[in-house]
């Protein structure tokens, strides 16, 4: 199993201080450790570089990204997560990692990023994200 160790620096995304061993930014919600591309199929693997951006696991932080983004960015985020085939991403997702206790970072980063792919799809169709 890999081992993430949090970085104790400033946020590379809205540049606040975190404390020592903040693996996601308290401000932000952005990942603030590198992702291992070996802890995900291959197929998912070039998903990584925008579940560190958009795999924002709490909800709040999560909605506040989606929203704040660009018409551009957005479409980028949708068009990235279309592109893996649904059995590669979904039937990972859907595997035995989904039942742990202990998840890994890089399936929650992938699963609050298709979350947040989801909301960018509905934002930019003019639907609200919530029912």
């Amino acid at each position: 199993m890999l081992m993430h160790m949090g970085t104790g620096q400033t946020c590379w995304s809205c540049g606040r201080d975190n404390g020592d061993g903040a693996r996601t930014c308290g401000w932000c919600g952005v990942w603030l450790i590198e992702l291992y591309p070996e802890a995900v199929p291959p197929a998912v693997r070039s998903l990584l570089p925008l579940a560190r951006r958009w795999g924002i696991s709490d909800d709040g932080y999560r909605d506040a990204a989606v929203a704040g983004a660009d018409a551009e960015a957005l479409a980028a985020l949708v068009a990235a997560v279309d592109a893996i085939g649904d059995a590669a991403l979904y039937g990972w997702l859907a595997g035995p990692e989904a039942s742990s206790a202990r998840p890994s970072a890089e399936y929650v980063a992938v699963t609050a990023l298709t979350m947040a792919a989801e909301q960018a799809r509905l934002r930019r169709e003019g639907r609200p994200s919530d029912p």
